[in-house]
């Protein structure tokens, strides 16, 4: 039997053909007039890394960006973060999240991911913009980074960057490998070349043959990583966190907005929760008062113990359903195995700009 999903993406797909070759067409185009010089990229006085990847959803950006930026930070350097702010509220201004004194600003009108950012590095300014080269002189403006992390920018080419680190679904590379609208590409595969590290997630602590292969076809200088995406526990809305295996044997009602609420779904049975139903809406979804009864009448019914959803969902709820389980969140963090790795690459790379930049002495 075709499913629902199924059904409806057999019949849309002749009707996104024309859209997907259009968005094909203009980021051919917008590619070939940057790597030209044609599209002017603007150059920042301070060394600039960026994290993304070519798929849409679900690689693990933010905690990725959120790791690499404690590194640097712990390592010594001056840091910030820049980001768009997805469907954050007030879009049109730049806005600074954090100082790096003080949280400035919400979850609605910082992003969720942003937000997060912010929240788990007290220390790292943040700022965001959909103009991001309006928001990165905010941040400059009102700090001195030496480091400016690029959080979701590997297409965003109008900041010059030194360092382009992308991320890879080890399961699921590439989709159906075709272009958005049609499958979850944002840009040819081949767009690797120009990243400087490629690293491989969720792939059960190894790095597949086959994709190995193909990311050395398409980059054969990058250097290559696997980063693990692992639980590192979970929290309540008060901020409390207990470990990865408290919920264990629970009954549990899961819901999310998020790209890929599958793996959320994975991870939970990984660490032994029962799930008794789940709920799944849009990414950046904005849980309004109706949904919150929904769930909690739901997980009642399914005689679940816990809610739980994910952290960057949990942001964007201002109250538990009332006469629900307790509600908890899922938090994901990027880990890499122990030995020389990303971070003595980074390190490596950084002294070597700062070198080439003060020239020779």
């Amino acid at each position: 039997m075709i499913g629902p999903n199924l059904l409806q993406s057999n019949i849309a797909r002749p009707f996104l053909l024309l859209p997907g070759l259009a968005f094909q067409a203009a980021v051919a185009l917008r590619n070939v007039l940057y790597d030209a010089g044609r599209l002017p990229s603007h150059r920042l006085p301070c060394v600039v890394i960026s994290i993304g990847n070519v798929t849409v959803g679900g690689t693990g950006k933010t905690p990725l960006t959120s790791h690499v930026t404690a590194l640097l930070r712990e390592s010594g350097y001056r840091v910030g973060v820049v980001s768009r702010g997805y469907r954050r509220r007030g879009a049109r201004s730049p806005l600074l999240v954090s100082d790096g004194r003080t949280l400035l600003a919400d979850a609605q009108s910082a992003g969720d991911e942003p937000y997060l950012i912010a929240r788990d590095n007290p220390a790292v300014p943040v700022a965001v913009g959909a103009d991001r080269v309006d928001a990165a002189r905010l941040l400059l403006r009102a700090a001195s980074p030496e480091v400016l992390v690029l959080d979701d920018a590997f297409q965003h080419r109008r900041i010059a960057r030194d360092i382009d680190l992308v991320l890879v679904d080890g399961r699921d590379p590439w989709g159906n490998g075709r272009m958005l609208p049609r499958g979850p590409l944002r840009e040819p595969v081949a767009s690797i070349a120009r990243a400087d590290v490629c690293l491989v997630t969720r792939s059960n602590g190894r790095l597949p043959g086959a994709l190995v292969s193909a990311l050395e076809r398409y980059n054969p200088g990058a250097a290559l990583f696997h980063c693990r995406l692992e639980p590192r526990g979970f929290v309540n809305a008060d901020g409390e966190s207990i470990g990865p295996g408290s919920l264990k044997g629970f009954s549990a009602y899961g819901f999310s907005g998020i790209a890929r609420p599958d793996r959320f779904e994975d991870d939970l049975r990984g660490l032994g929760v029962r799930i008794a139903g789940a709920r799944r809406f849009p990414d950046h979804h904005r849980f309004r008062h109706r949904d919150l009864e929904e769930i909690g009448l739901e997980a009642r019914r399914s005689g679940a113990e816990v809610l739980v959803t994910t952290e960057k969902d949990l942001v964007r709820i201002a109250e538990a359903p009332k006469g629900s389980p307790p509600l908890y969140a899922l938090a994901i963090q990027a880990a890499f195995p122990s030995g020389p790795g990303l971070q003595a690459w980074l390190l490596d790379r950084l002294a070597a700009l700062r070198r080439g930049r003060s020239g020779p002495t």
